[in-house]
């Protein structure tokens, strides 16, 4: 039988929750900025299909809208059209905001083998972690995935949000007070807006420019002036690339261990000379030109750990959404189906200290009674529940709802 069959989620429940919370909190929903130029689209509980081409004149028509129909996820566009409630080919586009999004489901965190599973839906095969490209067992590649969030999931995906708002504040020179705007997700990430007229226009080529920058694609010594020996003075003031990739290179430099330099898989003379002269050559990337590293490595080689020093100080953000002009994005205030917390808006200046098992679960009340077949250990507020296996328990109700979104329980 089916699992929506059987009533996990017991999804009446949790839409009754919703629909209250909505009752109550709708007039603090923050519409968009020009809605009447937005399309709009929800997923509702019941049935898979999104609603979609929806269009609201005004903040009141979208509030009443959230409290007589509760839906599960809602969404907005990044774009803005002439005429949103048609159809795509007919909405006339105008421009659209400048939208990142980083997601801890796309960053390979270690805590993945901990918490998530997957199953093949061909031979029924199970595993932990990351899904595999192809089942090991049938070499099928569809599967059903569990995924879970933790503290380790959500430190990462808020520290790679970091390394982005410090590239478009400091490279590209956006206006953190006015032009950008940081939105948590309701699950395990950050949704970037830059808004504006300087970036409205932009098409996807453009777009996909911006995209390769913060990811840091094609960023070779060569590119930088590492190639050639010559004198001059340390680039770690430096602006743009040239500047990050120096300071990549000497923090790489200062974490280096025996075993990350063999992993590597540099020459012999380059790997000794990393461990031996690690001293040296950071004393080069302080004082002089970053070049002064070709005395202890190869060109080769120093193009494999710009590589790697780059690759943890560029932001691993989802490229597929910043370069989609049409996209749908989650509206702040709104709850996530998935985990029964509030999308909401964050100060930049405040992201450092955010804690979203704090600050963003949506309920409170008496505790429910609730079968949970399983779960990790996960935190609402500062209260650790779990793990559950096959299990009764009376949870508060913030905890039993996360679980029944993430359909790991039912209302006993």
């Amino acid at each position: 039988m089916p699992m929506a069959e059987q009533g996990w989620g017991s999804t009446p429940f949790v839409a009754e929750q919703f629909h209250r919370y909505y009752g109550s909190n709708a007039e603090r929903i923050r519409p968009p900025s020009e809605i009447g130029k937005r399309e709009f689209g929800f997923l509702p509980f019941e049935g898979k299909a999104m609603v979609r081409h929806v269009a609201f004149e005004d903040d009141r028509r979208l509030r009443r809208y959230l409290r007589e129909n509760a839906p599960a996820h809602v969404y907005y566009s990044a774009a803005y059209y002439s005429a949103p409630d048609a159809e795509m080919e007919r909405k006339g586009w105008l421009g659209s905001d400048l939208v990142f999004d980083i997601d801890a489901d796309h960053i390979d965190t270690p805590c993945k083998a901990d918490h998530d599973r997957w199953t093949c839906r061909s031979c029924g095969e199970k595993g932990a972690g990351k899904v595999p490209a192809a089942c090991p067992r049938c070499g099928k590649a569809t599967f059903e995935e569990e995924t879970w969030l933790c503290d380790r999931c959500l430190e990462t995906a808020k520290f790679e949000t970091q390394k982005l708002l410090d590239i478009l504040v400091q490279d590209f020179g956006f206006s953190p007070s006015n032009e950008i705007e940081v939105n948590f997700t309701g699950n395990r990430g950050y949704h970037v807006h830059v808004r504006g007229p300087h970036v409205s226009n932009l098409d996807q080529l453009a777009r996909r420019e911006i995209v390769d920058y913060i990811t840091g694609v094609g960023i070779k010594p060569e590119h930088q002036g590492f190639v050639r020996m010559r004198d001059g003075p340390s680039a770690l003031a430096e602006g743009g690339w040239r500047g990050r990739a120096s300071r990549a290179l000497y923090d790489y430099l200062s974490r280096a261990t025996a075993e990350s330099v063999e992993d590597l898989k540099l020459g012999r003379t380059a790997s000794r000379n990393i461990q031996e002269d690690q001293g040296a050559m950071l004393k080069v990337l302080e004082e002089s030109h970053p070049s002064g590293l070709l005395r202890y490595v190869d060109p080769k080689s120093l193009g494999v750990l710009m590589d790697a020093a780059i690759s943890e100080e560029a932001s691993s953000i989802d490229t597929v959404v910043t370069t989609d002009i049409h996209r749908l994005i989650r509206l702040p205030d709104t709850l996530h189906g998935k985990t029964g917390w509030i999308a909401q808006s964050v100060p930049m200046d405040e992201l450092e200290d955010y804690d979203p098992p704090r600050s963003a679960a949506a309920f409170s009340g008496e505790a429910v009674g609730v079968y949970v077949r399983r779960s990790p250990r996960f935190r609402i507020g500062d209260e650790w529940y779990g793990p559950f296996d096959t299990e009764r328990v009376e949870l508060p109700l913030a905890a039993a709802v996360f679980l029944l979104c993430k359909k790991a329980a039912r209302v006993e």
